[in-house]
């Protein structure tokens, strides 16, 4: 399976004076800025994907920020993992459309977001990457123009704030995927939350298996509605900097994103609310042998974080997408078939529709629902926060209609006999 991987990347020049450690006259070229945590893409033989890694770096030295960057490989090595799946070269395009390596990977996104494998924007997403890259490689002469895709010039009307109609020229192609929302409630990325019983059912699932540092992740994820990305870089002194809610005691406030070393979406800044209980299993943990033994192994700068892998290293992206993986394959083999399309991303999904629920009942206008839960869940927009108002709302309707179904065919409202000989004389 292709990974994702980071490195230091240092800029060199060539000279032909001069030498390197290893004998190369190639030295540091001090003109030009260091790039840390450089994303690169590595097959599944260890082999490095040269032309996507090559991108990345002028993506970053052309000024792209880090993030949107992680963001492209992310779909590239996405793209990478499809490739070898298929034993497909990145620059296969037959004279035959359907045997081309970017019309099949089309095909292949649609498949996954029908099957609701992939939110609609994801996989649209994902396209465009792969699309930009193959532009980028045609440009730099990596790659022929025959056969890649046919370009479409698209005209978009829109109107400005103070009400002045533009109109945009944009270039497409017939590769590109709509994004098209399936039908059906959804809260953030097109994802459910989980039921109490399959939160309770999951949660007791890893901690018998052992899995502490993933069972710890999906309290916090259940219980605080904290993004991955979030888990993964709390620190010791995160769980130090936790202070009492003045108005609800149980509840800790904890600080993430700048400016703190806490990661955040859109590096947004506030308060995540902690249960107490969950702050002193954290601190438990964090003094843990387990805890102590994979800190003992960390590099200086990683010792501090809360979660470590075996070897010592932070969680990153393939290492953590992997580990899901793995929980999900172990899941249906354990007969639990329903957690096969498990998302992390679903525990925050679940704290969602759950705070919300309970702002609903509890406060006197729907407008300081939302805002406490804005603030909760760290939403940039509001818009985000309204789709779990449109989700709680709708629950009831959808409740009352399956008890309906349930008496109609149960035979309290009906007889059962009478209903097969109806279906039978039609």
């Amino acid at each position: 399976m292709a990974i994702r991987e980071k490195f230091h990347y240092q800029p060199m020049r060539f000279d032909p004076g001069s030498s390197n450690e290893f004998g190369l006259p190639w030295v540091v070229d001090s003109t030009q800025t260091e790039i840390p945590d450089c994303p690169q893409i590595f097959r599944m033989d260890g082999e490095p994907w040269i032309e996507a890694n090559v991108y990345a770096v002028q993506r970053l030295e052309a000024g792209k920020n880090i993030e949107t960057v992680n963001a492209l490989m992310n779909h590239l090595r996405d793209y990478a993992e499809f490739l070898e799946v298929e034993n497909l070269d990145w620059r296969h395009f037959p004279q035959k459309k359907r045997q081309r390596c970017l019309v099949r990977y089309r095909g292949n996104l649609i498949e996954r977001r029908d099957d609701g494998c992939l939110s609609p924007s994801t996989a649209t997403a994902r396209m465009s990457s792969v699309v930009a890259f193959y532009r980028w490689a045609r440009r730099e002469g990596l790659i022929d123009r025959k056969n890649l895709w046919e370009d479409q010039q698209k005209i978009i009307r829109r109107h400005t704030l103070i009400g002045l109609p533009r109109t945009l020229a944009v270039t497409s192609s017939d590769l590109a995927i709509p994004n098209r929302k399936r039908p059906g409630d959804s809260v953030e990325d097109g994802l459910l939350p989980l039921s109490d019983s399959a939160r309770k059912t999951l949660l007791a699932f890893l901690n018998r298996q052992g899995m502490t540092e993933l069972y710890l992740m999906f309290v916090i994820g259940f219980f605080t509605g904290a993004r991955i990305e979030t888990i993964r870089t709390l620190r010791l002194l995160t769980l130090d900097s936790a202070r009492s809610d003045p108005s609800i005691p149980n509840l800790q406030r904890v600080p993430v994103g700048p400016p703190t070393p806490v990661k955040t979406k859109f590096r947004v800044s506030g308060d995540l609310l902690f249960p107490l209980p969950v702050i002193h299993l954290l601190q438990k943990y964090a003094t843990s042998a387990r805890r102590l033994a994979r800190q003992a192994k960390a590099d200086d700068e990683d010792r501090t974080l809360l979660f470590l892998t075996t070897r010592g290293r932070k969680y990153e992206d393939g290492s953590f997408t992997r580990l899901m993986s793995e929980l999900r394959k172990n899941l249906v083999k354990s007969g639990l078939g329903e957690f096969e399309r498990l998302k992390f991303h679903q525990t925050r999904a679940t704290f969602g529709s759950q705070l919300m629920r309970l702002c609903i009942e509890t406060m006197a206008h729907t407008d300081d629902a939302i805002v406490f839960v804005r603030d909760a869940m760290l939403h940039k927009n509001e818009a985000t926060t309204w789709k779990y108002v449109k989700f709680v709302q709708n629950e009831p309707i959808k409740e009352k209609l399956a008890d309906e179904f349930f008496d109609f065919f149960s035979g309290k409202e009906t007889n059962p006999d009478a209903l097969i000989d109806y279906v039978t004389n039609e």
